[in-house]
């Protein structure tokens, strides 16, 4: 099965295990979170962050982990759009 991709916005290519750098976040995403998840998406701002799903569309979702108290992690995805995210590094098997 071929692994779907995705564009940055410089037209390279994105795939699952790429790393980018978030330049973007939708406004309608922070628009509907409150307290600590606003905070949490919002610091995900000009961080580089990997990539774990690319839809047959071509969409781009990251994910970040943040640690909490007890020892358990919270973890936020969001769907990106192409000029929101710029490669900064290929997955190690694509190399």
């Amino acid at each position: 099965m071929q692994q779907q991709e995705g564009v940055d916005r410089n037209g390279v290519v994105v795939r699952i295990g790429d790393r980018v750098r978030l330049l973007a976040i939708r406004p309608s995403i922070l628009a509907r979170l409150l307290g600590e998840e606003h905070a949490d998406v919002s610091s995900m701002l000009g961080r580089v962050v990997e990539v774990f799903d690319v839809y047959e569309t071509g969409q781009v979702w990251v994910s970040v982990q943040f640690p909490r108290l007890g020892r358990t992690t919270e973890v936020h995805a969001i769907a990106v759009d192409s000029p929101a995210i710029e490669l900064v590094e290929k997955a190690q098997d694509e190399e």
